[in-house]
């Protein structure tokens, strides 16, 4: 049997959104494979950079320290000594059968990044507006995957090959 590990100052936050999956569904819009590509490149660079992309294009956002730990964390498959919001989170998500079935990382407002996460429980669909750096963590951590807007990332994206 799985240990169910939950961080007290995220409770409230996991109650709201329990309830809001029980309750109201948002009508998602679904997404076609020619307005996005996925995501097959996921680093920190220089501690709180995060670099995403497809093949040879990637864009480097910034994020809070903590935030590209907890990715790194989930990109080597480790654990901290305390479990991170994020190890929460996805506990929860797994706890109640609610699947992450992909992130789209949407646009870009000229200071902040935007981003979706798509949770199916059962029939019911919800669209989560997250923030990316959240939403990549989680997706790491529950293997889900993650897409990239294409217009975004020629408008945003570099070349790093």
């Amino acid at each position: 049997m799985k240990k169910i590990r939950i961080n007290n100052l995220f409770l409230s936050y996991i109650s709201i959104m329990i309830i809001l999956i029980s309750i109201s569904y948002a009508i998602v819009e679904y997404y076609t494979n020619e307005d996005y590509l996925q995501v097959d490149i996921i680093k920190i660079v220089n501690g709180n950079q995060i670099l995403f992309g497809n093949k040879c294009t990637a864009i480097i956002a910034t994020t809070s320290p903590e935030r590209a730990y907890s990715i790194q964390l989930a990109l080597e498959k480790r654990y901290d000594q305390r479990p991170t919001t994020h190890d929460s989170f996805s506990d929860v998500l797994n706890s109640f059968n609610i699947t992450l079935e992909r992130v789209n990382i949407e646009r870009f407002d000229g200071q902040f990044y935007y981003s979706n996460m798509i949770l199916k429980q059962n029939k019911n669909v919800l669209e989560l507006d997250t923030k990316p750096s959240d939403a990549i963590a989680i997706a790491i951590r529950l293997h889900a995957p993650i897409y990239v807007n294409k217009t975004l990332l020629e408008e945003q994206g570099q070349n790093i090959c």
